[in-house]
């Protein structure tokens, strides 16, 4: 058995069948479309109320995730894989457009997100990071938007771009940090003398 039909099969047994019943599609579409947002609100609450250390942590996210969207565009564009929907098979249940496949975009937001805390002070919420970045990968293929490769290809560059990136995180992070909150203090800097940022 190939990648090709490797992922087929992979494909065929996670995403949901004709019998699926509706409470779990409901599910799987809050995962998919909407934990996403969920996420952006609690790191802006954070990044908003956090200690430097926090901040720290959410710089870190925020560079690496970046990075690692660039990158993703790159082999994307230039490795073209189509989604299930254009190949027609398996069954859709959400609205996606007809870009490229691999890698998948929500799973590399999470899984570098869950890495860049996993190879820090904050290991443990990096692996409850990474068990969520994998029910986000179940959701999508289960809807039919994406193959079980595409979230593979996306957690292993999340983990590679991590893993060699932090010996550049650690002797930059000072600086990088210090300029970043030079311009949150110059932004919020009302709000700061009212005790309603920090």
């Amino acid at each position: 058995m190939d990648f090709t039909e490797l992922n087929l099969h992979l494909f065929e047994w996670f995403n949901a069948s004709n019998h699926a019943h509706e409470m779990t599609i409901r599910f799987a579409i809050f995962i998919a479309n909407d934990l996403f947002y969920i996420m952006v609100l609690f790191f802006g609450f954070y990044w908003l109320r956090g200690n430097f250390a926090i901040k720290k942590q959410i710089v870190k996210a925020f560079i690496f995730t970046t990075v690692a969207l660039l990158i993703s565009q790159i082999i994307s564009h230039s490795f073209y894989h189509p989604r299930p929907f254009v190949m027609e098979v398996g069954r859709t249940l959400i609205y996606h457009s007809p870009n490229g496949s691999f890698p998948s975009d929500h799973m590399l937001i999470f899984s570098t997100i869950a890495f860049s805390y996993f190879f820090s002070e904050k290991r443990s919420l990096g692996i409850i990071l990474i068990l969520l970045a994998w029910l986000v990968a179940w959701s999508r293929v289960y809807l039919g938007v994406h193959f079980p490769l595409d979230m593979l290809g996306a957690f292993s560059l999340a983990f590679i771009l991590n893993f060699f990136g932090l010996a550049f995180w650690n002797r930059f992070k000072i600086t990088i940090i210090e300029f970043v909150l030079k311009i949150h203090h110059a932004v919020f800097k009302p709000f700061i003398k009212k005790g309603y940022v920090k």
